[in-house]
């Protein structure tokens, strides 16, 4: 399997503090199937390290202390952004991180507002040469009510990355089911695990939503989403959409009400 969203560097975020703890993630995630890891820490924080070269320098010392361990896991570098008209002006400066230095870029939105600005800012994206990567969508409170911005989205050709932790049941039942109903209307390109750290709720791990995807799209369709399709962003390469194995409308309420 490949990560392609992890916060798993210490001391930069809101991941790890320390570096044992970075560790530990690093050989919970090997131990769980996983070969590769885009750190992805939040631009803020990026910056106030001295940009993408510092960031560059960081996975290179901590990909040193996996070798020295002997953890086979690669650890590549990337980055999380949140969707703001001001991002466009970073990128215009060569100032963004692609994921592994790709044309995929990840972003997230607010998690209680949808901004009205989505549409525009994602087109924008696209025309500076970037593919938007949309983060966790299945996270946020107006996605779940109207999952029909993702469908319009995804019509536009933004990527779609969910949470592992959301399709197993790790952030609530409105997450699950809102996870549930874009992986069931063929709306999720790509499963992550979103890991910030080794113990409680949000582990570097994707096997056991590997298995509950599998279960409501089938095994091929969940193995494109945690193996060819990330695997395909690590090549900057072109990424597809999985077919569920049925549209199954109606498994519970289409806004994931209860």
């Amino acid at each position: 399997m490949y990560d392609i969203h992890c916060h798993i560097l210490h001391g930069i975020d809101d991941g790890p503090d320390r570096l044992d703890e970075s560790i530990a993630m690093a050989r919970m995630a090997a131990a769980d199937g996983t070969r590769t890891i885009i750190a992805t820490p939040h631009e803020a924080q990026i910056a106030a390290m001295g940009g993408k070269d510092a960031l560059a320098l960081r996975i290179q010392e901590f990909s040193g202390e996996l070798q020295k361990q002997d953890i086979r896991l690669e650890v590549v570098i990337g980055a999380e952004y949140v969707l703001t008209m001001d991002l466009l002006d970073n990128v215009r400066k060569g100032e963004v991180v692609g994921l592994s230095n790709s044309r995929y870029l990840l972003v997230e939105l607010n998690f209680l507002q949808y901004p009205h600005y989505t549409d525009e800012a994602m087109f924008q994206l696209q025309l500076e040469g970037f593919t938007p990567v949309l983060a966790h969508p299945e996270r946020q409170v107006t996605i779940q009510e109207q999952p029909e911005l993702v469908a319009g989205l995804v019509e536009r050709g933004v990527i779609t990355e969910v949470t592992g932790g959301s399709i197993t049941g790790d952030f609530g039942r409105d997450a699950q089911r809102s996870a549930h109903h874009l992986l069931t209307h063929s709306l999720v390109h790509i499963i992550a695990s979103d890991g910030h750290t080794a113990v409680g709720n949000r582990p570097p791990v994707m096997s056991g939503a590997l298995n509950a995807a599998a279960r409501l799209v089938g095994d091929e369709a969940a193995q494109t989403m945690v193996v060819t399709n990330p695997r395909a962003i690590l090549d900057d390469g072109p990424v597809k959409l999985p077919t569920a194995r049925a549209n199954r409308r109606g498994i519970f309420h289409p806004f994931g009400r209860r």
